[in-house]
């Protein structure tokens, strides 16, 4: 049972990080190029997290073929998804904006494409990112393994790309409550997801967990790659490749 309230608990924070983001999205506006450098260092310990937390601890629960089998499983799930997901132009506009935003470019709108940018599809490009890292989360929250690398990366990329998911919402025509709102709902949901993988986790044989794990890890590097690193790059440009190392080595401190 306290293994389930620790999930609970880190369930509670993805969800407080993503209506926190869209808080101070309300407020104020920091500078592109500093927001995607928390964009990217946010990144590198979502990295390390997934390569010295998840994916050694699927490998020690459901063995090498598994893992490998579920980290290849995860990317095309999540690579399909984003592709239903940008199926058309105008959600493949929606889609990029979203990410272009969290990764700290201004994101505007004139009327031919504020509609493109209205909270819908972004909303739902939210949820499809978020919910690999959630699940992993609460997984880990159970099975007594560290975790803290991927719990402190799941926070600060929630409130980096509620931050800037929350500006396109805004200028599709959307009043700043609304966009609080729907974050901090989406955060309800993803946090519930944390408290799902934990009781997952307390009810599933290892081979299974560790194969989740997996699954989760690759649809996580997947995200990095899609959704954050090449609009972080857009933005702030080489300075990207040290704040992704030194978010990699906070990681790395965490999971020791």
């Amino acid at each position: 049972m306290s293994d389930v309230v620790t999930a609970g608990s880190w369930g509670l924070l993805v969800a407080l990080s993503l209506a926190l983001g869209a808080l101070v999205a309300a407020r104020l506006r920091l500078p592109p190029r500093l927001a995607a450098l928390i964009t990217a260092s946010g990144g590198g310990i979502l990295l390390a997290a997934v390569a010295l937390e998840l994916v050694p601890e699927a490998d020690a629960q459901a063995g090498t073929a598994l893992t490998v089998g579920g980290l290849l499983l995860g990317a095309i799930v999540y690579v399909a998804a984003d592709a239903w997901l940008s199926r058309d132009d105008q959600m493949l506009r929606s889609r990029r904006s979203g990410h272009a935003a969290a990764s700290g470019m201004r994101v505007t709108g004139s009327d031919s494409s504020a509609e493109s940018m209205r909270g819908e599809s972004i909303a739902a490009g939210i949820v499809v990112d978020g919910i690999p890292e959630s699940f992993a989360l609460g997984l880990m929250a159970v099975e007594r393994t560290s975790g803290l690398a991927l719990l402190v990366a799941v926070v600060v990329g929630n409130l980096t790309e509620s931050y800037g998911a929350a500006q396109p919402i805004i200028a599709g025509g959307h009043s700043r409550r609304f966009a609080v709102i729907l974050l901090s709902c989406i955060g309800l949901g993803l946090g519930g997801v944390t408290v799902l993988g934990g009781l997952g986790g307390a009810a599933l044989a290892d081979a299974v967990i560790g194969t989740t794990q997996a699954v989760a890890a690759g649809a996580v590097v997947a995200v990095l790659s899609i959704s954050i690193f090449p609009y972080a790059f857009d933005a702030a440009d080489r300075k990207v490749a040290l704040a992704t190392v030194a978010g990699f080595v906070i990681g790395y401190v965490l999971s020791v």
